[in-house]
């Protein structure tokens, strides 16, 4: 997360990567998708809420936002650009969103103890779901090429 204006965030090629992988769903279009994945930055929903304690006073937690598909199955929301993101927050009541990569998703769906099954990118646009275990696959297979070594 950096702090790149959010009316910054584009996300061309993820979007015609998943385009391409609904027109034509093997193991090409999937591997496009895939890699514009791995670069891009996504607008993330979130909650603020001041917590009061005792003893160290006020803090804020942070709750990312979630939609639930028709089989009740949870997934955090992801958006490409503000178009994307304007066209869930119809009642402009959601004011804020960060700014995330696989990465952070990726930390958030291993660390929380929730039921959230992943995150489902553009809900009202291509509607594309990461499930937790291919993020963390893709991660993974990230991490071995970066540490893997070089070629002669």
């Amino acid at each position: 997360m950096n702090n790149q204006p959010i009316e910054e965030i584009k996300n061309p090629q993820l979007i015609e990567a998943m385009k391409d992988m609904l027109r034509h769903n093997n193991d090409k279009t999937r591997g496009k998708l895939a890699e514009a994945l791995m670069d891009a930055r996504l607008l993330s929903p979130i909650l603020r809420q001041t917590v009061l304690t005792e003893k160290d006073g006020p803090s804020t937690r942070i709750k990312f936002e979630d939609i639930q598909d028709t089989k009740g199955d949870k997934y955090y929301l992801a958006f490409t650009d503000m178009d994307e993101y304007a066209k869930w927050n119809t009642d402009e009541t959601h004011d804020q969103a960060l700014i995330m990569t696989m990465e952070d998703f990726g930390n958030i769906l291993i660390r929380n103890i929730n039921d959230l099954k992943g995150f489902v990118i553009n809900p009202f646009g291509e509607n594309v779901s990461i499930s937790k275990g291919l993020l963390l696959s893709l991660l993974k297979q990230r991490e071995a090429r970066q540490h893997a070594p070089k070629g002669n």
